[in-house]
């Protein structure tokens, strides 16, 4: 018998993004035919902050390679919260 088990962890997470106007403009309709289909300036928005609250840059980011990383920028703190422990 194994003392390993499964729980579900779910956390809230607040940050702030500081963005320039030329990422989102970056996003155009070859743009989305080569990388992803983000349609408002929103999915990109969450996109970006996905990518760097994982510790990434924007310049690592398909499509955002030839943009410099201070054009996406986490300032601030960023505070989880849980919101729930599910024991499967």
């Amino acid at each position: 018998m194994s003392d390993e088990y499964t729980v579900n962890v779910t956390f809230m997470v607040s940050t702030t993004l500081k963005i320039n106007h030329a990422v989102l403009d970056q996003v155009d309709d070859e743009w989305r035919s080569m990388f992803y289909n983000l349609n408002t300036p929103s999915e990109v928005i969450e996109h970006i902050t996905h990518n760097l609250l994982q510790g990434m840059r924007l310049s690592q980011l398909d499509g955002f390679a030839n943009l410099p990383d201070e054009y996406a920028v986490l300032v601030g703190s960023v505070d989880y919260e849980l919101d729930g422990i599910d024991e499967e």
